[in-house]
């Protein structure tokens, strides 16, 4: 029992090292989800500015309604 103990807490013991040196690379899913998010909406508001300023100067043209 003793050795069943000691074994477990030597893999234990192995399985944090090896989690604490190992290093992430790359975003996660949720990290990706929040980028595509965010440039989808920084585009929305890049899209609704344009076409403001489109109209408004459209409306100034002579004739236009």
């Amino acid at each position: 029992m003793r050795s069943l103990i000691t074994y477990s807490s030597a893999v234990a013991a192995s399985r944090i090292a090896a989690l604490r040196t190992r290093r992430e690379s790359g975003a996660e899913t949720t990290e990706w989800i929040f980028i595509v998010v965010g440039a989808l909406v920084i585009g929305g508001i890049i899209i609704a500015a344009v076409t403001a300023f489109v109209e408004g100067q459209v409306s100034q043209l002579p004739g236009a309604q």
